[in-house]
């Protein structure tokens, strides 16, 4: 079957970003580039959709089509499906022509329930998808390309829409009917040797040696979503992405192996690593996997082969609790045996991590699971204290049991205690109810990768409340949303639609801790409820502390008492008190000048620092200051009312652009009336100061409410001195002083 000769592009596929994706960014999907490569390899144009900047809904629309895509894919996963669907939805009403079909895990196993949700989805691809993807093209490239003329009965593995009725095809067989052939996956050309993925981005997407999973663990759905199948690149092939790669990296850059576990066959693994060393390739490298599928010999070919970080599965340290997850051996609510296997599995891996450590592998990881079948809160203290006694292992993944659907626990979970609750009425945004409180009371310890996690976060949170530089933002929209309220309305969430990037942060601040853990879920259901442009929520509440106010913040599943952390929000006279002092740590500590007298004091001492002969070399050689509130106004063009990234927002629904300005607008309002109104207000206050006249024009940023200080007192600081230089170096510097 011959395509459609055309100057459009057959396929645009599209991998958005969303709650757990890093970044706001379209970037390459391993996935994707796989069916690309497939595609162009049996002469069909196709291409990903990658754009790697702030960008909001209608911007993105209008870049995706500019592609003149007859088909539009995206690949979504429950983090980035509201974002994929919001998306689907514009380019249907912009480009009622263009087809617009879902793949992916959510895909697979909601499909029934996504086409007769969102009626602008005209089509869902099933598990493994190049070979179905390029049998829908060729029917469609017949037909130019117009569904409704399509019979598409005899592709396996799709679900799809004809008028009003859904139509779900038996599931393919292509995994089964590749198995009888050796290192099948050598099927799909490479998307890095074909160009489908640049190499230097190789370190950010990763490779894949093998497909799929074998094992019988009964709360995963990546053995699933594979029919518990385990499909092979050759050896050959792999070397040959991994040596034309490493043309491309750097000594600090890892190239990781996202096989569900790499050394699945340890054999196998053993042969990759050899041709490795013996092909010289340096390259640095890392992957996951289980402790009873290596031991010191392959430990030993995979440091010299140049693995940097190497992690084990765990979930938990009880037998009886891997004996009902069938983790190690099948699945048994009562066990058969004495759990040997269970056992000797757990000190294997106090084994493994020790050796691999005593070789000189650089990271050490394992991965726990709470809220397991039956496993009480001591059991699950006993895995934390476990992996705490494994003093080579250096962190673990905190994760918490969510129920999928396909997967064996979902069939029975009830039997287990559980509740699934539906936020939305809709399957994919889910919430798993456990049968008691352990998740809430685990321990958290001190190598979790919350800690990690929630340091991120308040590290996000203080460059978004202090300006910290970021991109010029004068396209339309907003990247931040910081929202001091304790309810989120419909209203609101159907406005960031227009105003916020796509998966921009959203700080919640509430007005204390009972607030928050009485509105947070509600709040979160209603971003899910109206589709919120963004998941990337972040939540902190305000309390008093021995008289000093903190913004603490939270993560879901922990409880209150002492698992908070803060952000401390102090006055410069504060700061200047307690420079050397060794107790307090001010890259947690956001600066908001107190008075006309703190302002004034700030504003002498950044002064005294212009004597200094290299302001970096003094920064660098002191200890870190704390982030800055007010600082922007003594700068010549780092403040939010300039660069326009943030918005901060009160529980009365109005908008301003910093801590103390003047209200700009109210919730509902356009981009242009927000930034008009501002503008408007800016200009009365330049002119009523007669700011072009003045001899401090060229380096004052002219801030029209520099509040603490008087306006007066303001333009008389700028006239004496200029200090923008030392501003602006203080306020970049923060970009590094985490790693100084």
């Amino acid at each position: 079957m011959g395509k459609i000769k055309s100057a459009q592009t057959d396929s645009l596929f599209v991998f958005s970003p969303g709650s757990g994706n890093a970044g706001n960014y379209f970037i390459y999907n391993i996935g994707s580039a796989y069916i690309i490569s497939y595609l162009q390899l049996h002469g069909y144009s196709a291409s990903q959709f990658i754009y790697r900047d702030f960008i909001n809904l209608d911007n993105c629309v209008r870049k995706i089509l500019l592609y003149g895509a007859r088909i539009v894919g995206f690949t979504a996963f429950n983090s980035n499906f509201l974002t994929s669907a919001i998306l689907a939805e514009k380019i249907r009403n912009a480009s009622p022509e263009t087809l617009i079909v879902f793949g992916g895990p959510v895909a697979t196993n909601y499909a029934e329930f996504i086409l007769g949700r969102y009626p602008f989805i005209d089509a869902c691809f099933r598990n493994e998808s190049e070979e179905t993807f390029l049998q829908f093209l060729n029917l469609l490239s017949d037909n130019s390309f117009e569904l409704e003329r399509t019979d598409l009965k005899q592709v396996k593995g799709i679900s799809y829409r004809i008028g009003n009725k859904i139509c779900c095809n038996p599931d393919s067989n292509i995994l089964v009917e590749n198995s009888s052939f050796a290192d099948s996956l050598d099927k799909y050309a490479s998307p890095y040797l074909n160009g489908i993925i640049p190499a230097s981005d190789a370190f950010e997407t990763g490779i894949l040696t093998a497909r799929g999973c074998n094992q019988n663990c009964i709360y995963c759905n990546c053995a699933v979503l594979s029919k518990r199948r385990f499909t092979t690149h050759s050896v050959d092939r792999v070397i040959s992405e991994v040596d034309f790669i490493s043309g491309y990296a750097n000594r600090k850059e890892v190239l990781n192996f996202y096989d569900d576990a790499f050394t699945l066959i340890p054999q196998r693994a053993k042969t990759i690593c050899k041709a490795i060393i013996e092909n010289r390739i340096k390259i640095n490298l890392s992957c996951i996997t289980r402790c009873d599928c290596i031991d010191e010999e392959l430990l030993d070919l995979m440091k010299e082969a140049g693995f940097l970080s190497i992690g084990f599965s765990l979930e938990s340290a009880n037998p009886r609790t891997l004996r009902i997850i069938g983790k190690v051996h099948k699945a048994e609510d009562e066990p058969s045996d004495q759990m040997e296997a269970e056992v000797k599995f757990i000190e294997k891996l106090g084994e493994m991590s020790a050796y691999a450590k005593k070789i000189g592998i650089k990271q050490v990881f394992s991965s726990i699971m709470v809220g397991l079948p039956r496993e009480s809160l001591k059991e699950a203290n006993r895995t934390i204290e476990t992996i705490d006694n494994y003093e080579d292992i250096d962190f673990f993944s905190h994760n918490i049991l969510t129920i999928f659907k396909g997967t064996p626990l979902y069939s029975k979970y009830q039997k287990y205690g559980y509740g699934i609750q539906l936020i939305d009425d809709n399957p994919i945004f889910s919430r798993t109810i456990y049968p008691d409180d352990t998740v809430d009371k685990v321990k958290i310890s001190s190598k979790s990768q919350i800690n990690e996690i929630q340091k991120t976060n308040d590290l996000n949170a203080l460059k978004v409340l202090s300006w910290a530089p970021e991109k010029n933002n004068s396209e339309g929209w907003f990247n931040n949303i910081v929202l001091f309220s304790d309810k989120t309305e419909s209203e609101f969430v159907t406005w960031l639609k227009a105003i916020l990037s796509i998966n921009g942060t959203i700080i919640q601040v509430y007005s204390d801790e009972e607030a928050l853990f009485d509105n947070f879920r509600r709040n979160h259901e209603t971003f899910i409820r109206y589709g919120s442009p963004s998941l990337n929520l972040r939540n902190y509440y305000l309390k008093k502390i021995n008289g000093s106010l903190q913004l603490c913040s939270y993560l879901p599943h922990l409880m209150r008492d002492g698992r908070e952390t803060s952000i401390s929000i102090c006055s410069f006279d504060f700061v200047k008190s307690n420079l050397t002092n060794p107790a307090i740590d001010f890259t947690k500590v956001i600066c908001r000048e107190s008075g006309s007298d703190d302002s004034i004091l700030a504003f002498d001492f950044f002064s005294g620092l212009k004597s200094e002969k290299s302001l970096f070399d003094y920064l660098v050689n002191r200890k870190p200051f704390p982030y800055f509130a007010n600082l922007c106004k003594w700068t010549k063009n780092l403040s939010n009312c300039t660069k326009r990234d943030t918005l901060f927002i009160n529980d009365k629904a109005e908008i301003r652009f910093c801590w103390f300005g003047i209200t700009v607008g109210r919730t509902g309002q356009s981009y242009s009336e927000i930034v008009g109104n501002f503008e408007t207000h800016r200009n009365a206050v330049s002119d009523q100061r007669k700011c072009k006249m003045c001899v401090a024009h060229p380096h004052c940023i002219k801030c029209p409410d520099p509040f603490p200080i008087s306006g007066e007192e303001y333009c008389k600081r700028q006239k004496m001195n200029d200090i923008s230089d030392v501003t602006e170096g203080v306020m970049n510097f923060d970009v590094f002083k985490i790693y100084v």
